[in-house]
């Protein structure tokens, strides 16, 4: 049977052991907040107008809209609206989707 100084030799050893890894969690914790990644940066205005002006000169301008109307819906519409009412936007093909076979009428001789 254990002596009472068996049992409370046994005792400070998981005490300490706790200690060190109470100690080794903030040391990991202090290192993860500095480590933090930047927030991300809000859209800049500049970028809308650039893209709006790049949208105004492009063939896929069909209804000729202006600078001014482009940038205009950009700000206004929401990315939900934009898919729904199909303004300029496609949707990227998912990963899993299979891809279409080719048409080989048109692609060999």
């Amino acid at each position: 049977m254990a002596t009472q100084e068996q049992i409370q030799q046994a005792l400070d050893d998981l005490n300490a052991r706790y200690l060190n890894t109470l100690q080794a969690l903030a040391d990991a914790l202090d290192m993860l907040e500095q480590h933090q990644a930047p927030p991300p940066e809000p859209v800049n205005e500049d970028e809308l107008a650039e893209a709006a002006r790049l949208m105004a000169i492009s063939d896929l301008n069909k209804e000729d809209l202006s600078e001014a109307e482009i940038y205009k819906r950009l700000v206004e519409t929401s990315d939900a609206e934009a898919s729904a009412v199909g303004f300029w936007a496609v949707p990227l093909p998912a990963a899993d989707e299979p891809k279409t076979t080719p048409n080989k009428r048109y692609t060999t001789k």
